[in-house]
């Protein structure tokens, strides 16, 4: 399922009088900040040489525009970081619809999906280590989730970014006490959530999450929990007709706040 770790206290426990006793499950890219460009970066030196005498900055502006619009249309369809690596192969310009992607992704050898994650993941520890500013620069929190996450209860992150670099970015913000815990690098949100409920003694319908990615919406939703689906994360016009076929949720940005009352 991926690592995981507690970052904050966990006061909201389930029969504290005057707290909820529900639990908040929140994917991080796409639901709690936007970090595109960060992880165009990434992936772009997954299969290039990371010159290191460069800093971060002459590493973005050596960003090939055409390869961050590829970049960007991947991006709707991923769900993990080795997913990313579609974004180096020309036919990905020709993608329309998820089978297009999961079908260019399966064509993928193994041990190059390896090497690109094995790669990536490096070149974003040493932008976080040794340019912290501009890495963290590189992460926009979305208008309103300071809000939530500092007033809705008990909430644990599932994501596949790692939790180091989740807690540096709360950290940044003054936030990583407002997250009772972070499951890094979760390839199985559903298996996450049923883990995190299991530990706090809750059932599965007293679970709200939010993804950006359709697919784990369906996948946690089949398990009883409420998943709304996110709508200023990354989707695609097919998401959405899916989404509507089968009664998924969409939840707008505006309306987080609501989150924070169970909602």
């Amino acid at each position: 399922m991926g690592r995981h770790a507690a970052v904050g206290t966990d006061p909201y426990r389930p029969g504290r009088p005057g707290t909820r006793t529900g639990l908040l499950a929140l994917d991080f890219d796409g639901v709690i900040c936007d970090a595109l460009d960060e992880c165009a970066l990434v992936t772009w030196l997954g299969e290039r040489p990371h010159d290191r005498t460069v800093t971060g900055p002459g590493q973005l502006e050596r960003l090939p525009g055409a390869f961050t619009e590829r970049f960007r249309t991947v991006r709707d369809y991923s769900r993990l970081l080795d997913h990313f690596l579609v974004a180096h192969l020309p036919e990905a310009d020709s993608i329309t619809s998820q089978s297009d992607f999961d079908q260019l992704f399966s064509s993928l050898p193994r041990e190059r999906v390896e090497r690109f994650t094995t790669a990536a993941s490096a070149a974003r520890e040493w932008f976080r280590a040794a340019e912290p500013d501009f890495w963290l620069g590189l992460h926009t929190l979305y208008p309103g989730v300071p809000e939530l996450l500092r007033h809705a209860g008990t909430v644990v992150i599932v994501t596949a970014k790692d939790e180091p670099s989740v807690r540096s970015i709360l950290r940044r913000h003054g936030l990583e006490q407002t997250v009772a815990e972070v499951f890094g690098e979760c390839r199985h949100k559903a298996a996450a959530i049923q883990e995190a409920c299991a530990r706090r003694g809750l059932p599965l319908d007293a679970v709200t999450f939010v993804d950006d990615n359709l697919s784990n919406v369906r996948k946690v939703a089949a398990m009883g929990v409420r998943a709304r689906w996110a709508q200023w994360g990354y989707q695609t016009p097919e998401h959405r007709a899916e989404a509507a076929r089968h009664g998924i949720e969409g939840l707008e940005l505006g309306g987080i706040d609501a989150l924070s009352a169970g909602a």
